[in-house]
């Protein structure tokens, strides 16, 4: 052989061998998990009664929590076992860093795939009616499986093979009997476990609801804030209609309904699935989203579009679109609105596109900063640092 080809062939075993060295020398993501929760000798205070006392809502909305069935919940939200291959966990991507939301726009998954949609925030659970963008499940306990469930998001579709990762958690015993009266696993449990916990992150101490406890309404002037703060304050609850989808005490409009926002003029993803009548399918309409912690919780949009509070003001401010199905709240008055602003434009020499006139709000720039300083009020410090709403895997008591 001559030596040219001898020296080839040497060199393609070597590089051969190299790739086979490091493939079998690098461990999976399963072998490299040995993640055990660290919990606190005396459990946590999950359903704090104190909370609710003197507070102008009840953020629990007299939602039924029990201590230890919220233990078991904090370790099932946060194990990466309850993923395909042990990468991701439901705290993956409801960080409570931000709020219980994601920074990212999409979230990704157990393979690196990413959602289909921007991850929610999570806090006042107990006050909602319906979950997820398109609001397609109301019960949060048999929402919580879903993204297990999911083959994007943490790819365990087979409920047998779920019980049977958490059953071979050692430390799931002792949790699952001081729980439940026994160590069965199933996922009916897992559910109300996990929606127990969820429901005990309780926003209620930000400087918003320190202010609103101390007035009767959201049109007085609240003592602790800022006059550009009560500015923006004002102009969220009387001048813009901000508060028309985001009002109530979660700033989600209560009932937690869907709306058109104008986003585009045709929606890709079309959000809540059903009808406006008997032959039109609905197009754009998605949850109304919490406004609590909305500095922490961008991206925003069910899709991640704007980056910035600054991006999603000027948005309502001159950016809505013309949609056959555009909310009317977000229409001009004179295209059924409910507000009129701005100055006055003959009706006939406005532009109507797919049956729509969109309302522009002509906002001076002394107004988008009020809007995002009043919305800044709505941070809560205290339930992004709360130990107990922390990962068991990575945190000590």
């Amino acid at each position: 052989m001559p030596i040219f080809e001898m020296m080839y062939t040497r060199t393609i075993l070597l590089m051969f061998s190299m790739v086979v060295t490091i493939w079998t020398c690098t461990p999976t993501v399963e072998e490299g998990e040995a993640r055990v929760p660290h919990l606190p000798a005396e459990t946590y205070q999950y359903y704090n009664t104190e909370a609710v006392q003197g507070l102008f809502f009840d953020p629990y909305n007299d939602s039924i929590i029990d201590d230890d069935i919220a233990t078991l919940g904090r370790v099932l939200f946060y194990d990466t076992r309850l993923s395909r291959n042990n990468r991701v966990s439901c705290g993956s991507c409801h960080k409570q860093v931000t709020g219980f939301a994601d920074n990212l726009v999409r979230s990704e998954g157990f393979e690196f795939n990413l959602a289909g949609r921007n991850t929610q925030a999570i806090v006042n659970t107990g006050t909602q009616v319906g979950f997820f963008w398109d609001l397609r499940e109301q019960a949060l306990d048999h929402m919580v499986l879903q993204p297990i469930a999911n083959h994007i998001e943490m790819g365990i579709d087979e409920e047998e093979y779920m019980v049977a990762k958490v059953e071979d958690a050692a430390y799931y015993k002792p949790l699952f009997i001081n729980a439940f009266g026994s160590e069965e696993v199933t996922s009916e449990r897992m559910g109300i476990a996990m929606a127990q916990f969820i429901r005990s992150i309780i926003s209620y101490q930000s400087k918003y609801d320190i202010g609103r406890s101390q007035v009767n309404t959201n049109l007085d002037e609240f003592p602790n804030f800022t006059e550009e703060e009560n500015f923006g304050r004002r102009l969220f609850f009387t001048k813009f209609p901000c508060s028309t989808c985001h009002g109530g005490p979660n700033l989600d409009g209560s009932l937690t309904f869907a709306q058109n926002i104008g986003l585009d003029e045709h929606y890709n993803d079309p959000g809540v699935i059903g009808l406006m009548d008997a032959n039109t399918p609905l197009n754009g309409w998605f949850k109304t989203p919490s406004l609590r912690n909305i500095a922490l919780t961008g991206p925003y949009m069910h899709d991640g579009r704007f980056g910035t509070l600054e991006e999603v003001v000027e948005f309502y401010n001159s950016g809505i679109q013309y949609h056959p199905q555009l909310s009317q709240t977000l229409r001009t008055h004179s295209n059924g609105g409910l507000f009129n602003l701005g100055p006055v434009i003959d009706p006939s020499l406005e532009v109507e596109i797919n049956g729509t006139i969109p309302l522009r709000m002509f906002m001076s720039q002394s107004e988008k900063n009020a809007l995002i300083a009043f919305m800044r009020t709505l941070t809560d410090y205290q339930v992004l640092g709360d130990p107990k709403f922390s990962d068991p895997f990575t945190s000590k008591p």
